[in-house]
């Protein structure tokens, strides 16, 4: 399994970084579209939320050192092992925070032409961050927020700055389950509510990019919602938005525990503010079942 569950801290000069300022999920890219697109609701548009407030980091960071492998190298061909990946506690992921207003993406290291170019902050305003996959001197391989999903791209390290988070989630869509690690491990498991079998909560491995406070915390989306870096492979568009998945409360408590999203994971209010008070952005997030 991926590195569970982390808290934001970073590597580099033992500052502290909180997480990411947060906006709505499932907008488009034009300010004041309906949120969590297919999530159902009011049509209200959410206001921009600062995000949680920075907690302390969990510990010293840990030190650095090569990953002892081979130097097998991936499918698109590049080098992996040889000592070049940075090495974490079990349990722990590097997060990636653009720290240029035009992050270049490359499919290679060493590439002439990006494949991706993302603006930071994007047009909402928030600060764009990526769940890092290998960790190089100069470069960084990174999930990349954009479809299909699973998408994923090399940006250099000097465009960014690198914190770490001990946490990781796993939905298991069959168990309607929400597990939330902390170092490897269990802290608690909690009820979800998923998608239905027309319009499905996507299986694979994402990461939180941002947060947002709708504007009535007793509606359908809660108090919170979390935006993931996948997204629906049904709902191409709703009102606008690009089908994001979210991770948000509910005004339906009863229903959560069973199949009632287009796409969305739901929980109860009070499980979900358990997560808004301890879980950063970038922590990533496993779909299975």
């Amino acid at each position: 399994m991926a590195e569970r569950m982390r808290r934001g801290q970073q590597d580099t000069a033992g500052r502290r970084r909180g997480p990411a300022a947060a906006t709505a999920v499932l907008l488009s890219a034009m300010v004041g579209m309906t949120l969590l697109a297919g999530c159902g609701g009011s049509g209200r548009s959410p206001a921009p939320d600062p995000g949680p407030r920075p907690h302390p980091a969990p510990g010293a960071s840990p030190s650095v050192g090569p990953r002892a492998g081979g130097a097998t190298p991936r499918e698109d061909g590049t080098p992996a092992g040889d000592g070049a990946e940075l090495a974490l506690p079990a349990g722990w992921s590097w997060v990636a925070h653009a720290d240029v207003p035009q992050i270049k993406i490359f499919g290679r290291p060493g590439d002439d032409e990006p494949r991706w170019t993302l603006a930071s902050p994007n047009p909402r305003g928030v600060p764009l961050l990526f769940g890092v996959e290998e960790r190089q001197p100069a470069w960084l391989r990174v999930k990349v927020p954009v479809r299909p999903n699973g998408s994923v791209g090399w940006v250099r390290t000097a465009d960014t700055t690198i914190s770490t988070t001990p946490f990781e989630l796993l939905v298991d869509r069959s168990e309607h389950q929400l597990t939330i690690f902390r170092d490897n491990t269990v802290v608690t498991k909690l009820p979800v509510g998923i998608g239905t079998g027309a319009t499905p909560t996507p299986t694979g491995t994402f990461y939180l990019t941002e947060l947002l406070r709708p504007g009535d915390p007793n509606g359908p989306w809660g108090p919170f919602a979390f935006g993931l870096s996948g997204f629906s492979d049904v709902i191409t568009q709703f009102n606008g938005a690009e089908g994001i998945i979210g991770l948000h409360g509910t005004n339906r408590p009863d229903l959560v525990g069973s199949d009632v999203s287009m796409g969305c994971i739901r929980l109860r209010n009070a499980d979900l503010l358990r997560l808004v008070d301890v879980v950063p952005l970038g922590t990533p997030i496993t779909i299975v079942g």
